[in-house]
């Protein structure tokens, strides 16, 4: 695999598993989901300051985040998907994920058009 946005910081076996499910940019992902995910990602790292790391886990972060708050629905399924596919990640992985995310949403193929 080469290297690209997704994988610039810090390329693993597991962000590789994640870039080969949904493309080397997240394209398989809308604009929606990524905002979730780095919802989820925050909380995460976040947390994993505050507990020993093994103990709190993605989908835990994924919980505590009340996406029912957010999108009066319950989560996608697609995170679901993918928090339970990141299972052990570290906090430098969720970092180099959060950064890729960042710049899809401000700059790249998740940005918010301006009409």
């Amino acid at each position: 695999m080469t290297t690209d946005l997704v994988t610039y910081y810090g390329q693993t076996d597991l962000i590789n598993q994640l870039v080969d499910k949904y493309g080397v940019y997240l394209e398989k992902l809308d604009r929606e989901t990524k905002l979730l995910l780095r919802i989820v990602l925050t909380n995460y790292v976040f947390m994993q300051e505050r507990h020993e790391p093994s103990s709190y886990t993605l989908i835990e972060a994924s919980r505590d985040a009340l996406f029912i708050r957010f999108i009066g629905v319950d989560m996608p399924q697609v995170l679901v998907d993918i928090c339970s596919q990141l299972k052990g990640l570290t906090q430098n992985e969720a970092e180099t994920i959060l950064s890729a995310l960042q710049h899809q949403i401000r700059w790249g193929n998740a940005q918010k058009l301006a009409n």
